[in-house]
């Protein structure tokens, strides 16, 4: 009788109420990991998004330090300047090349258009008088803050360095100018993340970096 006993109990397997509870556990775990991985998904686009910015501020560094002709009207044109030009259109921005020297974007100087990938912006962009890094630049302009509505950095030969025009001084980088702003920062975004922002520096130096 004993020997029945313990035959009858070896057979018992998981109740209903256990195979929910494992079930559910599982289903909360798999729910973690793919919000997890989105997560990492996004950080990893918008980092590509911004070393993709970053790179095309050095290329306009490059075409302005170097002898680069752009077509224009379909001849060679060799720009005095070539710069990256950014505005109120959150998801492009402009390489252009300084066609008529007057230190900033105009219509008709295009030399490529870049667009942003879908669900990612640029949030903001600010130009700063000071040495200190913006945001915490006291003296700094953004866009968010309604004081400028574009942003315009441009490189000329010989020296690699930088200089900075935006709606409220226009005039700093045109020959014989006086540059106005030692740096400036566009921030990218994804539009359903807000805290998830990548930030380009540039300095008056040339110096380009990824923060």
């Amino acid at each position: 009788m004993p020997l029945r006993a313990a035959r009858s109990s070896s057979k018992r397997g998981f109740t209903l109420i256990e195979l929910l509870v494992v079930m559910a556990i599982m289903l909360i775990i798999t729910g973690i990991m793919l919000v997890n991985q989105a997560r990492f998904d996004s950080s990893t686009v918008l980092r590509s998004l911004a070393y993709s910015v970053a790179l095309s501020v050095r290329q306009a560094q490059v075409y302005g330090t170097s002898v680069y002709g752009t077509t224009n009207s379909s001849s060679i044109t060799y720009a005095s300047a070539y710069g990256i030009y950014f505005s109120a259109i959150p998801g492009q921005y402009i390489l252009f090349a300084d066609l008529n020297s007057n230190g900033k974007y105009d219509s008709g100087e295009d030399v490529k258009v870049f667009t942003l990938s879908s669900g990612y912006v640029i949030s903001d962009f600010c130009a700063a008088q000071s040495g200190l890094p913006v945001p915490s630049n006291p003296q700094a302009w953004c866009e968010s803050g309604g004081t400028i509505s574009n942003l315009s950095i441009l490189f000329s030969r010989p020296n690699p360095d930088a200089c900075f025009a935006t709606s409220l001084q226009t005039g700093p980088c045109a020959a014989g100018g006086t540059p106005y702003y030692s740096s400036a920062q566009i921030q990218i975004q994804n539009k359903n993340d807000p805290t998830n922002v990548r930030s380009i520096m540039v300095t008056t130096t040339g110096l380009i970096s990824v923060q």
